[in-house]
């Protein structure tokens, strides 16, 4: 059984961590190694962390609203945040209200995209959002999520073709720098 930490060790009743881990499987690629450009895949402990930072409570709100992950080096935390960043930014990361039965008769909550993403990788200073930047670059070019979401992968930012809302993008932590802005998941550092 991998370690969850402070999380159950059984799956929540209700989550969407089903349908994002299919959705980030079939749309995000693996960067880098002998298995660079091949289908994304997570961990058991890495799919186990999802599957609670997306459960629901019956009424559809989040049973956690916000986590801390503390591992060892080599765990795959920049990995793991950069998928989660790209989740957010545009995978089924929020309940539609349906539920939809499986064959094996397990209730998969369904997901829709955030509809005006604002994605921050948070750091003292920018130079410390490098590597993950980098890993989401990584994780998106000549992957199916590039082409069927038209994005424009940039070393700074990764935002929509065109005129529609929405980007990941670094950020210092100084909170004169980001007033006023929205974000609808943050990466602190």
């Amino acid at each position: 059984m991998p370690q969850t930490g402070n999380l159950p060790a059984h799956e929540p009743d209700l989550t969407l961590g089903h349908h994002i881990l299919g959705w980030a499987e079939r749309y995000i690629v693996q960067p880098d190694g002998e298995n660079a450009g091949a289908p994304w895949r997570f961990t058991s402990e890495q799919r186990h962390l999802i599957l609670w930072l997306y459960a629901l409570k019956p009424d559809g709100g989040w049973v956690y609203t916000e986590a801390t992950l503390r591992r060892a080096k080599g765990f795959g935390k920049t990995p793991l945040l950069a998928a989660l960043a790209i989740i957010e930014f545009i995978g089924p990361c929020r309940w539609t209200g349906q539920i939809k039965t499986a064959k094996n008769g397990t209730l998969i909550p369904v997901g829709k995209p955030v509809h005006l993403p604002l994605v921050q990788l948070a750091a003292t200073s920018l130079d410390q959002t490098a590597q993950t930047m980098d890993m989401i670059r990584g994780m998106l070019s000549e992957s199916p999520a590039e082409r069927e979401y038209d994005l424009d992968i940039s070393k700074t930012m990764i935002q929509f073709k065109g005129n529609r809302p929405g980007k990941i993008t670094p950020v210092t932590s100084s909170t004169r720098g980001n007033e006023g802005a929205r974000p609808t998941f943050a990466r602190p550092r």
